[in-house]
């Protein structure tokens, strides 16, 4: 049974940002609801014990509820707070984090989340699906494309190359060729990567669009070809093609020159990166006899960012262009104390990690895998400061790590306003022993 409506009251958040109501028995997660907010809801999916609405008359609202920049942001899988005052923003995120740590009963303090100075325009990277003749982002839990003007968690410069490129693709006729449109802004330096995820590398008239694009757009300093031809949902492709410029571009962070490639990560909120890495060097309390391993390193960021403070440091990484930008970024930025070498951190990492004193993990989504969480617990490591973008892996690698490593504090930092996500970062001590 659906499409019937209820009145009722949100009485408390899910982790991906839903309002949780009740009746009859019945779970209601009902989306763009607010904690004490009160509506009539339209139930569109029914199941035994639970149900999905969306809001059919709002009857009272949060004090904290404001009216969303984006037109399509109810619709868009983007954004999930966009509706929702900012400060507020971080108490919710905090409450999650509560609840989430409190689910797998864990006794840690969740400390007030850090905010962003500007919670607007701040993404350094964003990938646009591209589909019979429609461009944006996907609906949530779907594949449907919602189309769209201007994202505002995007770059002013993304956008306005954004635009301007579908508008030109779709003039050529030649958007039938290209799944993703991915674009990676520098903000230490302006510099734009633009690179066309395709299903063939001959593209008629892409010379005309490389030329006229680099033309309108001078920041662009690097113009890649993709080639996609999986029937999946992996976006990027093994071989690539340079139209224009380099294969890399070139921020400047902290003083210090990255270069990045199409393949590696680079965090996307350029200020609060550095909120976020400070955050992590005062937790690990490195200095220069400090030796320190850094798991997931990607392109040396981290690793980069603390041999300023440390005796040395190794970064272990799979992604082999990651790993070769991390050598050379180290090389151009005349740091000795840096090592890197390619290898995938989920196994063991045993032979990396003696005389080692600090370890940093920044895992992907899935967290840590229990190979690498043995090793780590079976050296003779003191201090390891997880950086976690997935609260839920987050607590159920902590959970692992209990009675070997005590940890008091999560400290959250927010990478991501007005979505659900948020960085977290906690510091994890060495147990000592008593015989």
């Amino acid at each position: 049974m659906k499409n019937y409506v209820v009145y009722l009251k949100c009485i408390d958040i899910t982790n991906d940002g839903q309002g949780i109501c009740k009746k009859d028995g019945l779970v209601i997660f009902v989306k763009e609801m607010l904690i004490d907010e009160e509506a009539e809801v339209k139930i569109i999916a029914e199941k035994k014990n639970l149900a999905y609405g969306i809001i059919d008359k709002l009857i009272v609202p949060s004090k904290y509820r404001q009216e969303s920049l984006c037109p399509i942001s109810y619709k868009c899988g983007g954004c999930d707070f966009l509706y929702v005052d900012y400060n507020y923003q971080l108490v919710l995120k905090k409450h999650i984090l509560e609840q989430t740590f409190k689910n797998m009963d864990l006794n840690i303090k969740i400390n007030d989340v850090i905010g962003a100075d500007n919670p607007y325009e701040y993404r350094s990277k964003v990938q646009i699906p591209v589909n019979n003749h429609e461009f944006g982002f996907y609906r949530k839990y779907s594949n449907d494309i919602v189309e769209f003007d201007n994202c505002y968690i995007q770059s002013k410069l993304s956008n306005d190359i954004f635009k301007y490129l579908k508008e030109k693709l779709l003039n050529l006729r030649i958007d039938k060729y290209i799944r993703h449109i991915l674009i990676k802004h520098c903000f230490g330096t302006n510099e734009v990567m633009l690179c066309l995820i395709v299903k063939d590398f001959n593209i008629p008239n892409i010379e005309e669009l490389v030329n006229d694009i680099i033309i309108k757009f001078n920041d662009i300093k690097s113009f890649i070809l993709n080639l996609n031809t999986r029937n999946d949902n992996v976006i990027l492709g093994n071989e690539e093609k340079v139209l224009y410029g380099k294969n890399y571009v070139t921020d400047i962070f902290d003083g210090i020159k990255f270069n990045i490639s199409l393949k590696s990560f680079y965090q996307v909120n350029y200020e609060q990166m550095r909120k976020l890495y400070y955050l992590a060097k005062d937790l690990a309390d490195v200095n220069d006899q400090t030796k320190l391993l850094d798991l997931y390193c990607g392109i040396g960021t981290i690793s980069l960012f603390m041999a300023r403070f440390c005796k040395d440091v190794v970064g272990v990484e799979i992604v082999k262009e990651a790993i070769e930008n991390a050598k050379l970024n180290a090389e151009i930025n005349g740091i000795k104390n840096a090592t890197f070498y390619l290898d995938d951190a989920n196994n063991e990492m045993d032979k990396y990690l003696i005389d080692k004193d600090v370890v940093i993990v920044d895992p992907p989504r899935k967290g840590l895998n229990d190979k690498l969480i043995n090793s780590l617990i079976n050296s003779d490591i003191k201090k390891i400061v997880y950086i976690s973008c997935n609260p839920a892996t987050l607590a159920r690698d902590l959970c692992k790590f209990e009675g070997y490593f005590s940890f008091d504090t999560v400290y959250p930092v927010d990478m991501f306003p007005n979505t659900k996500h948020v960085e977290t970062v906690v510091l994890m001590s060495r147990v000592e022993l008593v015989v």
